[in-house]
């Protein structure tokens, strides 16, 4: 007992938790010992290969009070690990999902292993202006009830650049008015105050959401007043 005990423990620390760049495999939560669920919702981490899964690791510490670690694992240590739940003492519950990314709250499909409800902290939004990429904005900013998360991708200078921000919740559903209409249809882009063309602007609703490919956030906009977008 104690030999698989330090053997799965072991297995755990190895491959536990690490931040993959590839774009190819699923999205998961990724954290290291949060207090919460909710804490891991900040980071996220995109697996390897289909050969990989999402995972969530729920342990009990000496105080009894319990820590949550996330990201990507190998299926056959998934398999592996699953078999050996109970047997450790420490690690009350270790799940792997390979679910797409819940349309509604934009919460990888580990965020609700272990039988957690992760609630996304409101409209905390990215909010920088022209960066290179909507990953690299650092800046955090908790909007208001009425206002959403916004990123905009802009051509400026001959380079794409993008914005992110806070927007009110009517804008943000008059833009997925225009989108409803013109989907299907060339982007033809549009001229902002600053003379710049922008080629797509979103709009979501969860923890740094806006931190993403405006492309991909405009697929899962949702409607806030169903007489304004539908």
């Amino acid at each position: 007992m104690a030999g698989r005990h330090a053997l799965v423990t072991g297995l755990v620390a190895i491959v536990g938790l690490f931040y993959l760049t590839s774009v190819n495999g699923l999205s998961c939560l990724f954290c290291d010992r949060a207090v919460n669920i909710t804490d891991c919702l900040t980071q996220k981490a995109a697996c390897k290969d289909v050969d990989e899964q999402c995972f969530l690791d729920k342990t009990i510490l000496p105080d009894l009070t319990s820590v949550f670690s996330a990201g990507c694992r190998s299926k056959q240590v998934c398999a592996l690990i699953a078999s050996a739940v109970g047997k450790r003492d420490s690690v009350a519950c270790a799940q792997c999902c390979d679910d797409p990314v819940n349309n509604k709250t934009l919460i990888p499909c580990n965020g609700y292993l272990c039988n957690q409800n992760p609630q996304p902290a409101g409209a905390t939004c990215g909010v920088c202006d022209r960066v290179s990429d909507p990953k690299d904005c650092s800046v955090d900013q908790e909007c208001q009830p009425t206002e959403v998360c916004k990123v905009n991708t802009i051509f400026s200078g001959g380079v794409l650049k993008y914005e992110l921000g806070c927007e009110k919740k009517t804008e943000c559903d008059v833009l997925l008015r225009e989108y409803k209409s013109l989907h299907g249809k060339p982007a033809t882009g549009r001229r902002a105050d600053h003379g710049d063309l922008v080629l797509c602007s979103a709009c979501c609703d969860t923890l740094s959401c806006n931190k993403d490919q405006c492309s991909e956030v405009i697929k899962i906009q949702k409607c806030h007043n169903s007489t304004i977008c539908g």
